[in-house]
């Protein structure tokens, strides 16, 4: 297959989401991360068959219901989706999730001739729109996942120059038990809304600026306060083990091939190794990166 007809997929993928379940877009988001890995060389030019394969899998166990239609192009379709995305901008937006499906679907269609069409544009507009109304999602304490209301927790103070260095950083460095993230996968959320954000933000700086940072910030203080609540503290260092599983080797993908958790897999390392690249160094020490997996 080569690469547009994954891009159509993804189109596709995000246009039924929104008529069944808006969280099966995760899986559209999953096939552009990993094109994107491919075009941008992110990993060595040996894990192209692996990560096909794994590309065909999600195909092919997400299949859609019909083909993408790429015919009567919106117009100025980027321009709209940021507008979509700054009037929502004092919610919480399910933590970003609007902000990320955003982001994966326009990069992909900076990238390549398909058409964004109507059908799309109102696909991504009611996908934004369940997102704003499902809330803030659920965080894991004590082993089961609560919904936290992320305007009722204390501030703390976190406002970063959102930047591939500081969200790389913060993503090192938040110190979260083992268990609560097993649970609901919030640092590696923390990473792709943080990646999200910074990329959109040198894309579209004219219609950006700050109004994407306030939902990321909630994200924080929500996280820092479950930590409070947590009463078994396994931290999350006593989890990392000498066997890292590094997006850079085959092992890697050989184990998202057999349970890519979602397409997390995909999604995480794309956005770790772009952000190295954004910063201009790479990688060399995946035990952290291992914790959110």
């Amino acid at each position: 297959m080569d690469i547009d007809f994954y891009r159509k997929w993804a189109c596709q993928k995000m246009i039924e989401s929104s008529q069944s379940n808006m969280w099966e877009g995760h899986w559209a988001c999953a096939v552009i991360a990993l094109t994107e890995l491919l075009e941008e060389k992110l990993v060595p030019a040996k894990l192209e068959e692996l990560i096909r394969k794994n590309l065909d899998k999600i195909v092919e166990e997400h299949a859609n219901e019909q083909q993408y239609r790429a015919n009567n192009e919106y117009e100025d379709f980027p321009a709209q989706m940021m507008r979509l995305l700054v009037q929502k901008n004092q919610t919480c937006h399910a933590l970003g999730h609007d902000v990320i499906y955003t982001f994966y679907l326009l990069s992909m269609l900076s990238r390549s001739a398909i058409p964004a069409t109507a059908e799309l544009f109102d696909a991504m507009g009611k996908i934004v729109g369940n997102f704003e109304a499902s809330g803030p999602g659920f965080v894991t304490v004590n082993g089961e996942n609560i919904i936290i209301d992320p305007d009722g927790v204390p501030y703390t103070g976190v406002r970063l120059q959102l930047t591939p260095e500081t969200v790389l950083d913060l993503l090192h460095n938040f110190q979260r038990p083992v268990q609560m993230e097993k649970g609901d996968m919030q640092l590696g959320h923390i990473l792709t809304h943080g990646h999200a954000i910074v990329e959109m933000k040198q894309a579209y700086r004219h219609d950006v600026h700050d109004n994407l940072d306030p939902a990321f910030y909630a994200r924080i203080n929500l996280l820092a306060y479950a930590n409070t609540l947590e009463e078994n503290r396994v931290e999350s260092e006593s989890a990392i083990t000498a066997n890292e599983l590094n997006p850079l080797e085959p092992s890697y993908w050989e184990q998202a091939l057999a349970e890519s958790r979602h397409g997390h897999f995909y999604k995480y390392a794309y956005s770790y190794l772009r952000l190295y690249r954004m910063a201009g160094c790479s990688p060399s020490d995946f035990r952290l990166f291992q914790r959110i997996l």
